[in-house]
């Protein structure tokens, strides 16, 4: 399979993720590239004629480089865990890739129909509460119906009582 696809002219690989885009662009359709996921998110923020197709296939971290037995190994890893759960990290990406070097240009278009397709209203769960009422209706309706058979059922028996002690 990867010797079709070397052999295949022009070749279905680039040498850089930069060129692997600029094919796509210019592809019109007829190409696809396969790349980390990151890389993804930043370029088709910034270019509306792209787009990821489907979801992550794997997903890795990242991390820093140190000599092994660095004496900043253990504080490297403490600031990089304090800022992950303070969420700054998260922060820093989004300045970063949707905020600025012209990050969000593609949001305008996105946000309108993906703001609608997210956006629950009364409308959209108002089924359930019509469900939770009936049921809550039908329990009730039980519970009256037990609560004046057992009296009837607790009645009937001290009468039988009472005159059997007679």
């Amino acid at each position: 399979m990867w010797s079709f696809m070397e052999s295949a002219r022009p070749s279905v690989f680039t040498s850089t993720n930069a060129e692997g885009v600029d094919r796509v662009a210019k592809g019109k359709g007829s190409y696809a590239f396969l790349m980390e996921s990151t890389s993804i998110e930043y370029v088709t923020e910034r270019n509306c004629e792209l787009t990821q197709v489907g979801g992550m296939l794997d997903t890795k971290g990242y991390g820093i480089a140190a000599p092994p037995n660095s004496p900043y190994r253990t504080a490297i890893n403490g600031v990089i865990l304090k800022l992950q759960e303070e969420g700054k990290l998260h922060i820093l990406k989004t300045k970063w890739w949707k905020e600025k070097r012209g990050g969000g240009s593609c949001r305008v278009e996105t946000s309108k129909s993906s703001s609608a397709a997210n956006e629950l209203g009364l409308a959209n769960v108002g089924g359930v509460f019509v469900v939770l009422m009936g049921g809550m209706g039908v329990a009730c309706v039980i519970a009256v119906c037990e609560f004046v058979w057992k009296s009837r059922k607790v009645a009937v028996e001290e009468r039988l009582s009472a005159i059997l002690h007679e």
